[in-house]
């Protein structure tokens, strides 16, 4: 099993509420080359939060999209992309925001990055 980070931009998408409402949230495969079971983790990224939020679980790997009505941008359906399921409580906390981040090797300006052991272990002790 591996970890991921993943960003996720509230002015495209409302990840916040499909979370929120469906305990899923959908991703474009691109170059990504997650499997079922690997850990993801979501840093929203907006004018008010800014930080990991959400500890996810890749449960399919080939889902059709369903969060049309939470897109704020043009809607692109894919009949072939990640399932991310929320399996832990959101993280409201100070920290896990770039700052934080950078602190333990994961840059800013990454959109998708496979963690080492140590970054996912350090993720994972804010969601426990």
């Amino acid at each position: 099993m591996n970890s991921y980070l993943l960003i996720g931009l509230e002015s495209l998408i409302d990840h916040i509420g499909c979370i929120r409402d469906t305990g899923i949230a959908y991703w474009k495969k691109t170059n990504k080359k997650m499997q079922l079971g690997d850990i993801v983790y979501l840093f929203i990224s907006d004018k008010i939060h800014n930080r990991v939020m959400y500890r996810l679980k890749v449960v399919e790997t080939d889902s059709e999209r369903a969060d049309k009505k939470y897109w704020r941008g043009k809607y692109q359906h894919d009949n072939c992309c990640f399932k991310l399921e929320n399996i832990a409580g959101v993280y409201h906390g100070k920290g896990l925001d770039h700052d934080d981040l950078e602190q333990h090797g994961i840059s800013r300006y990454v959109q998708y990055k496979k963690l080492s052991k140590e970054q996912a272990d350090w993720l994972a002790s804010h969601f426990e």
